[in-house]
């Protein structure tokens, strides 16, 4: 792990162990962007960037994704 500080235990963060290496190489080389897909699945929970419930539609417009209705 990075030793940059973070306030995730190992055990939150413990899902890269388990990502499989092809999508691991992805992220590495920049081919999937993952900043992306966290936004997008905050969006599709209804959550705002700080993690509180705000309604899909309204957090799709926060995250800037797909889904929002204008």
């Amino acid at each position: 792990m990075n030793a940059k500080a973070t306030a995730f235990s190992i055990d939150e963060l413990g899902f890269i162990q388990i990502a499989p290496t092809d999508v691991l190489s992805a992220v590495a080389k920049g081919e999937l962007d993952l900043n992306h897909l966290a936004r997008l699945e905050m969006a599709n929970r209804g959550l705002d960037k700080d993690g509180h419930w705000v309604g899909f539609d309204k957090a799709h417009l926060i995250h800037k994704t797909k889904g929002a209705k204008a």
